[in-house]
């Protein structure tokens, strides 16, 4: 596919996605409970953690990860519904190869994953310097970014995979996101439970807090959401091909 017709098409499905009741009552829905979460969980601070900490913050954008991860794979159920085959037919007539499929409707998925993000986080930082007049964000950054992206790759991987089998395995993933909202330690997907633990742990600092870490056992564990989401896109993609050459 040629990039004028593949940017063609991704700002067709942005358009599509972007536009859709379903996320834009999702984007909503999420802004008003992170905004709840804020100012009837995260004001009384974490672990005995200021509310404007790294460990807090990183609890509260954790808690907001699952919602943003369900709205990835309703987004993505839409490919593989009935409804598809009929935008399928006006894709048909382009070079339209199953890499191309999947790395459109990944970065699709991932704008929309982002959008999210970026509404949760700016709240948190409107309400950071409302409240307490902070605005020392920079040690937030890597943090972020070691939350969202094994949580997107890895929960996009696996939609499209199990979606490309069978789109009724897309919702029951749906549901097992629920379960992996409790879970703790190391491969906490979403590290809310990881960021609001690990402080108990640790000796205080002389600022009364301790010092923000993050142990080599959590860091291994996104690595491996990393590398198992990504083989699960090459792995989509592959099945596609299959199927491709054998209609």
């Amino acid at each position: 596919m040629n990039k004028i017709c593949f940017f063609k098409i991704l700002c067709y499905e942005l358009k599509r996605m972007l536009f859709n009741r379903l996320f834009l009552g999702l984007l909503l829905m999420n802004g008003l409970s992170a905004w709840f979460l804020l100012s009837y969980d995260i004001i009384r601070g974490t672990a005995y953690t200021a509310p404007f900490s790294v460990w807090s913050y990183c609890t509260y954008l954790g808690r907001t990860l699952p919602v943003a991860a369900v709205t990835v794979l309703l987004l993505l159920s839409s490919y593989y519904s009935k409804k598809q085959r009929q935008v399928e037919v006006l894709t048909a007539a382009a070079p339209f190869s199953p890499f191309d499929q999947v790395t459109i409707r990944t970065v699709t998925a991932g704008i929309c994953f982002l959008l999210i993000s970026l509404v949760v986080i700016l709240l948190a930082l409107l309400f950071y310097m409302r409240l307490f007049g902070f605005r020392d964000f920079a040690p937030f950054i890597l943090p972020s970014v070691l939350l969202l992206l094994p949580c997107f790759i890895f929960v996009n991987g696996l939609g499209q995979l199990l979606g490309s089998l069978h789109c009724g395995l897309i919702y029951v993933l749906m549901m097992a996101v629920l379960v992996l909202c409790n879970v703790t330690g190391a491969f906490d997907l979403f590290g809310a439970g990881y960021f609001s633990s690990v402080p108990l742990t640790l000796p205080a600092g002389a600022d009364g807090e301790p010092a923000f870490t993050v142990g080599a056992g959590f860091i291994a564990a996104r690595l491996l959401y990393l590398a198992f989401g990504a083989a699960c896109i090459y792995l989509t993609a592959a099945l596609s091909a299959r199927k491709s050459r054998k209609a």
